[in-house]
């Protein structure tokens, strides 16, 4: 029999809910400027980008903002929404990696880390224990 077998390379508790507890990622990201902002996010698949965060957070990141004809716009049920969109570097685990941050034009925002960010990692959900892992995969005979 062949499979993987998950090698957990660091682990985040989950956070409290308001009935379940949900899981997290601490994030190192990096303006363009090499500022550093550590930041708990909550994993979202339902959102497609790399990482929202609400307005006050994305203005350390407007050094790096793209042109506005280059902005994101995600379909929601209210309709497209434009989000201001800026470049920045992820460090998870050790790996660092190019990443887009985004904000709503309009509204609040929250902070998430989408699929974007998550297709770029091994990422393992240990509900019972409430942890997510950041980890590497191994093939095993």
């Amino acid at each position: 029999m062949v499979g993987r077998v998950y090698i957990p390379v660091s682990c985040f508790s989950y956070a409290k809910g308001a009935l379940y507890e949900y899981p997290t990622l601490q994030v190192k990201l990096f303006n363009l400027l090499g500022e550093e902002l550590e930041l708990e996010l909550c994993i979202d698949t339902g959102f497609e980008g790399s990482i929202l965060l609400e307005r006050e957070a994305y203005e350390f990141f407007a050094v790096g903002e793209l042109p506005r004809e280059a902005w994101r716009r995600y379909r929601t049920l209210a309709g497209y929404i434009p989000m201001r969109t800026a470049r920045a570097f992820a460090e998870l685990s050790g790996r660092r990696m190019e990443v887009f941050v985004e904000t709503p034009l309009y509204g609040g925002g929250k902070r998430l880390a989408g699929r974007e960010l998550l297709n770029a990692i091994v990422l393992v959900l240990d509900g019972p224990r409430r942890e997510a892992c950041v980890a590497h995969a191994e093939e095993s005979a």
